[in-house]
């Protein structure tokens, strides 16, 4: 089931363009630094514990100017591609709560990838993403999206669906309601106009959840919020668990170590005898 898109209202545009364009400015705040705290809580975080602590501050890492052209975007026929899943998992929104999935609840041999934040947007990734045809996920703060649509639109083209990871990357656990609003539902909105399609799913910086972040994300129309089982760093995959399970998920990050990265995944892939999945196939809004 493939999620609809919400054409966005005239009248709101302008707001949303001046907002994308006013958080731009805010890009070093989501950097790649960031990522690293967060690959650093999936080794000790689950799926009702993670970490709390708040970021350590590191220096923002520079984007590419914004692009101008894009390579073709044929992808080959890849025997690691993933089918949709025969039976869709039931998420349960019971008590006004978006799901909190650490795991998808699945029996197929398949893993997703995802890949957070977007500051590091490189040409080389696109050819990458091309070369291994297989789809994944990208979770980007709303600065990075709104810095360079055309690369992000690339990045659809070649399997990847965009989903959201708030405007400035703050620790939501303990928020206040405001603030929440504002990073979780404002860059749906943006996004919708942005990229054509509305998210689905929410990943909460730090992987950092409570059941006010639950609450929020479903009223704004998520079907999850999203956590990890595995991270890379630096061209290595760590897992929770010693070896791949059905439904892991794995975090990435756009830095300059993302094609090393996504090199690892996949062989780990193939060495294990696992697919790589969609993960909206399987993380459906239930009514």
């Amino acid at each position: 089931m493939r999620p609809s898109t919400i054409p966005l209202p005239r009248r709101a545009r302008p707001a949303l363009l001046a907002l994308a364009v006013g958080v731009a400015v805010a890009a070093g705040a989501c950097s790649s630094g960031s990522g690293a705290d967060e690959a650093g809580g999936s080794t000790t975080a689950s799926s009702t514990t993670v970490a709390t602590a708040p970021p350590t501050t590191t220096a923002p890492t520079t984007a590419l100017p914004p692009t101008t052209a894009l390579p073709p975007t044929t992808a080959p026929a890849n025997d690691l591609l993933a089918p949709p899943p025969t039976v869709v998992p039931t998420l349960d929104r019971s008590g006004g709560l978006a799901p909190f999935v650490h795991r998808v609840d699945t029996t197929d041999r398949v893993i997703f990838i995802t890949i957070d934040d977007g500051a590091v947007r490189d040409p080389s990734y696109l050819d990458h993403f091309q070369q291994l045809g297989v789809p994944f996920t990208s979770f980007l703060t709303l600065p990075n999206a709104a810095a360079d649509p055309l690369y992000w639109k690339g990045v659809q083209e070649r399997g990847g669906l965009i989903e959201t990871h708030t405007i400035r990357h703050p620790n939501l656990r303990g928020a206040g309601e405001a603030t929440l609003r504002r990073e979780i539902c404002e860059p749906a909105d943006a996004f919708a106009h942005l990229f054509g399609r509305r998210p689905t799913l929410f990943r909460p910086p730090y992987g950092n959840s409570d059941d006010a972040v639950r609450r929020v994300a479903d009223e704004c129309g998520y079907a999850a919020v999203v956590h990890w089982t595995g991270s890379t760093n630096n061209g290595k995959l760590t897992m929770q668990d010693v070896v791949l399970k059905p439904g892991d998920i794995i975090l990435m990050h756009y830095r300059d170590t993302l094609n090393a990265d996504l090199d690892d995944v996949v062989a780990r892939a193939r060495a294990e005898g696992f697919r790589i999945g969609r993960l909206e196939d399987y993380l459906v809004r239930a009514p």
